[in-house]
């Protein structure tokens, strides 16, 4: 069984306190699963630290994504989402009119990735790429 991955031991070994606060935000990331938003932890950390501020939890997410621990996507909704790294690399097509999303395989960027270095020099970051569009019941007639 693989071992957990834990946040707060991960900060503690970088040399980085971790506060009561930051520690229930922390914890509030790790038990919501897949791709979240800083108002879904506001929302769970409220239930047990109404003390924490939607501020707060902002300067985490800021600090876990300047230590890579965490990716941030604009998903089309006008709201960012933040994924684990431990979530491994996924991309997404969303539909532009109904939010519907469709996870994509990795390996299919990998070809755009590779000619974008070896054309352009260009190395993608491309763990969590998500293409905007329309699915099937929402295209445009033409």
């Amino acid at each position: 069984m693989a071992e957990k991955i834990s946040l707060i031991n991960d900060l503690k070994e970088r040399g980085l306190r971790v506060t009561p606060q930051r520690a229930i935000i922390l914890e509030a990331i790790e038990k919501l699963s897949g791709h979240i938003t800083a108002e879904d932890i506001f929302a769970l950390v409220q239930k047990s630290s109404p003390y924490i501020s939607l501020a707060t939890v902002y300067r985490t997410l800021d600090l876990l994504k300047e230590l890579g621990l965490i990716t941030e996507s604009h998903m089309g909704t006008g709201t960012t989402h933040y994924a684990l790294m431990t979530h491994g690399p996924h991309h997404h097509a969303v539909c532009r009119k109904c939010n519907r999303s469709i996870e994509l395989p990795h390996d299919a960027f990998m070809p755009l990735v590779e000619k974008l270095h070896s054309e352009y020099n260009f190395i993608a970051d491309a763990n969590h790429v998500v293409i905007l569009g329309w699915c099937q019941e929402c295209q445009p007639e033409d």
